[in-house]
């Protein structure tokens, strides 16, 4: 394997490579007939909550097609995710992931804001994000745009690390009908079906669409079951109008319910662990948004949500969660040099966490609101220079106020370069779990029985973050683009274990009583680098790869074993030999995890993963195809970070075995 990951890294050097960073196109475009400089200069939407051309964004931000997703044979969202650098997407058990941008990556990674048409997807309990949720077909996703690093002064609190929008496509770009059946080794057998129409004036559009799957559980080899039993059921629909004088409104509603089996880590009174057990959740979310363009060639927007969901995980506990969001922005010129924005928003959020043998909140049922308002002026200064200033504030009922700014310069070197850099402050701030909870966390079985058991109360204080970017965006030819982007960040008040740590002898069982608070602190640097490189018309070479540099605060306050690994890279290679064809490898490296002399067991090894699609469209409405995934067998990278019984603590969840994936798609 030294050789394959020594090749990976000299194609990196040989090439000036860096990401064709965004190939986002309106919703109607074929974005596999654009050229790279087409591309580039495509709109994305969510560094500043306007449009700007992808070239010139200060950020690093990178825009994931709806023609990469085709072509990755990704069966999964957080699949989809690994295309754009600096992804860290690790596989827990059959459909759960933990995902994350720039470090912290765990089941419950709660540092980065995942949006699904700007509605907020993230779950106010642990402000992180369910994976196996998200159940809408990946065929009506338009782009996601991916942002590394600090959003929060547009975006608000938990935009700390990245921000994740996933933008579908409207439903006047999804017409007809569209069918998709598959079947895999390791995915099971899944279908997806979805028809769309209009009225008789054309101004009112509509989609429907309904999807399952069912996967059994299959063993691994070593034991651990990287094959959990899964499944899920959803369906949905979304409405677009079109008025006159350039309004515009969509609605959409969708429902969803999954199961999921994995390892399980609960202590019973009798003294007992769950070795076993399967996840239940399901929910319907409401969105509604209208749009008014202004005569000043600014606009207007207004939009509402709703999520309602009812999360079960045996002997460990219910979930019960309604949540409102309400938002408004408005754009506006300032004179012929500036471009300015603003906005509010509220949140509201009703639930019951009924009480278990594992975990009890100490106020079972809560409502939570959440407050903020934020402005940006993007101000020209010269022909080719931009600086842009915002500033967001925002209220939590648990830490009160947090003020986010962000200073942003870019600056365009000739027309195909445009140098940037950034500083910007963030927060991440208290969710309901962080705040009143006991938990029993690990059970070790001896003389005595020894069981630790978390707890917190309300004297949270949000996580700040303080980081530097500088990036370079390059189109060097029509057929090369690149980007990098070298980072540097700055942690405090991060929540942490062991700042009191009582012990209660009893017999036949010890109890380690250990309080989260605050007090963490750590600083994360890094390089993300990317690039586009079409070598010839039938040929596309695609390369993101990260670096990361932990340096442990002094005195040690936190521990961040297992959760940073020191390099990502993905390599992807597309042929087209002829318009019917489609042949993509893709290979992918994530570096080793490092641990502690306290905590060695959560070190990780390296792994290797190699994919392969092959796709045939013998008609333009059918496509077939087969894809198969880590077929290199590779030593799977287990998630860090799960507390484990003693019993089972040598069954650690791993990423997806060697598996193959048949799949038929019918337009109509």
């Amino acid at each position: 394997m030294t050789s394959k990951r020594t090749a990976i890294f000299l194609v990196a050097a040989a090439l000036p490579l860096t990401p064709a960073a965004g190939l986002a196109a309106p919703p109607d475009s074929p974005l596999g007939q654009l050229s790279l400089e087409d591309l580039m200069q495509v709109e994305v939407t969510s560094v500043a909550k306007k449009p700007q051309k992808l070239a010139n964004v200060a950020a690093a931000v990178h825009v994931i097609t709806a023609d990469d997703i085709r072509l990755s044979g990704a069966n999964s969202l957080p699949e989809v995710l690994r295309l754009a650098p600096g992804v860290d997407a690790t596989r827990s058990s059959g459909n759960r992931w933990a995902v994350s941008t720039r470090g912290f990556s765990e089941v419950f990674a709660e540092k980065l804001l995942v949006l699904v048409d700007g509605r907020h997807a993230f779950s106010p309990a642990f402000s992180g994000v369910m994976w196996q949720d998200f159940q809408f077909p990946l065929e009506d996703i338009e782009r996601i745009e991916v942002i590394r690093g600090p959003a929060a002064a547009v975006w608000g609190s938990n935009g700390m690390n990245g921000v994740i929008n996933i933008i579908t496509k409207s439903a006047a770009a999804t017409q007809g009908g569209q069918a998709v059946v598959g079947g895999g080794t390791v995915e099971g057998g899944y279908g997806r079906m979805r028809w769309g129409g209009q009225n008789a004036d054309g101004s009112v559009f509509y989609r429907v669409y309904g999807s399952a799957q069912h996967a059994n559980a299959q063993k691994t080899a070593a034991g651990g079951d990287g094959r959990d039993g899964y499944g899920h059921e959803s369906a949905g629909v979304r409405v677009d109008g079109y008025l006159a004088g350039g309004a515009r409104w969509d609605i959409s509603a969708d429902w969803f319910a999954n199961r999921s089996d994995g390892t399980a880590y609960t202590y019973l009174p009798t003294g007992t662990t769950i070795d076993r057990q399967t996840e239940r959740h399901r929910g319907t979310t409401l969105r509604g948004r209208y749009e008014q363009a202004l005569a000043d060639g600014g606009n207007l927007q207004v939009q509402a949500a709703y999520a309602g969901t009812l999360l079960s995980i045996p002997y460990a506990f219910t979930d019960r969660r309604d949540t409102f969001d309400l938002d408004f922005q408005h754009r506006f010129g300032l004179g012929d040099a500036q471009d300015f924005v603003w906005g509010a928003n509220y949140r509201a959020s009703d639930d019951t966490i009924a009480p278990s043998p594992m975990m009890a909140m100490n106020v079972p049922s809560r409502r939570m609101s959440y407050y903020g308002i934020f402005a940006q002026d993007e101000i020209t200064l010269a022909q080719h220079l931009r600086l842009t200033l915002g500033l967001r504030a925002d209220h939590n009922p648990i830490s009160g106020w947090d003020t986010q700014p962000t200073a942003r310069l870019s600056w365009n070197l000739q027309p195909a370069h445009t140098l940037w850099g950034a500083f910007s402050r963030a927060a991440r701030a208290p969710s309901r779990v962080d705040s009143g909870f006991r938990r029993n966390n690990v059970f070790i079985p001896g003389l005595p029985n020894i069981l630790t058991v978390l707890h917190s109360t309300e004297a949270q204080a949000s996580e700040q973050l303080k980081a530097a970017e500088i990036g370079l965006r390059s189109q060097w030819a029509s057929t090369l683009s690149t980007d990098f982007v070298a980072f540097s960040h700055r942690y405090k008040d991060l929540l942490r274990v062991g700042g009191t740590q009582t012990l209660v002898p009893g017999f036949p069982l010890t109890i380690v009583n250990v309080e989260v608070r605050n007090g963490g602190e750590l600083a994360l640097n890094g390089a993300e680098l990317s690039a586009d490189w079409r070598f010839d018309p039938a040929w596309r070479l695609q390369l993101a790869q990260t670096w990361n540099q932990l340096k442990r605060a002094l005195p040690t306050t936190i521990d961040p074993a297992g959760t940073v690994p020191a390099s990502i890279t993905s390599l992807r290679l597309s042929w087209t030999p002829t318009a019917s064809i489609n042949v993509d490898a893709w290979l992918r490296h994530t570096g080793s995890r490092p641990g502690t002399p306290a905590r060695a067991q959560l070190e990780r090894k390296s792994f290797d993963g190699f994919d392969l699609r092959v796709a045939w469209r013998p008609t333009r409405t059918l496509e077939l195809s087969l894809a198969g995934q880590n077929l290199n067998n590779g030593a799977c990278d287990a998630l860090a970070g799960l507390p484990a019984a003693a019993t089972n603590s040598d069954v650690i969840p791993t990423c997806q075995p060697r598996s193959l994936v048949g799949q038929v798609r019918i337009d109509f």
